[in-house]
């Protein structure tokens, strides 16, 4: 199987939404999480083909598109960006779930982040920032790495001085190769672990 890297255009949405579900359970399937198959698209997919095209890659071989590395040069710039420009009309879309409705369920708290997005991290030395999925049949092959050296050469280029990401809790093997590629780690909550990487 013969894989390239190449820039995201319009006609991949539906693939990057649909591999986002794929992998949204810390790299595994979350289909049976979520009745509304948009809903983590709109947070974690939606935002960066749509307002930073530019900063999307999607990875291919002879089946079609099997991952994606999307992420952005100036996180502070860019949630400002998510607020007025993206927000507004998701917000249209759906409704804020109640607090007396609680225990939400996956797509109600989803859905509560279009309301009430998280305030992004103020890390000032790794100002930009990243998301990576790839599909089963593209992990173990080196392809990762080849993606994230692509997506970082790309932000040096614009002249970034650093980069973090963040992954979940529970996401070892993630954790282990991000670590292998030289990220720290910056700080953990009890969901997610930040880490980062300087170009300085």
């Amino acid at each position: 199987m013969s894989y390239q890297i190449r820039p995201y255009n319009t006609s991949d949405h539906d693939t990057v939404y649909a591999i986002c579900l794929k992998t949204g359970n810390s790299g595994k399937g979350a289909e049976y999480l979520h009745d509304d198959p948009m809903i983590l698209g709109h947070i974690y997919a939606g935002p960066y083909i749509s307002l930073e095209p530019e900063s999307a890659f999607v990875l291919e071989d002879e089946i079609g598109v099997c991952g994606y590395i999307i992420g952005t040069l100036n996180t502070k710039s860019f949630y400002n960006k998510v607020k007025s420009d993206w927000l507004p009309k998701l917000q249209k879309k759906y409704t804020d779930p109640i607090e007396s409705s609680k225990p939400w369920n996956k797509d109600e708290k989803c859905i509560h982040l279009l309301f009430h997005p998280e305030t992004p991290l103020d890390l000032p030395d790794y100002p930009s920032h990243l998301h990576i999925n790839l599909l089963s049949r593209a992990r173990g092959q080196g392809l990762g790495k080849k993606m994230m050296d692509h997506f970082m050469n790309n932000l040096k280029d614009r002249g970034s001085k650093g980069l973090h990401l963040g992954l979940g809790i529970k996401n070892y093997p993630a954790y282990t190769f991000y670590l292998k590629y030289g990220m720290i780690e910056l700080k953990r909550n009890s969901d997610t672990i930040y880490m980062g990487i300087s170009f300085e």
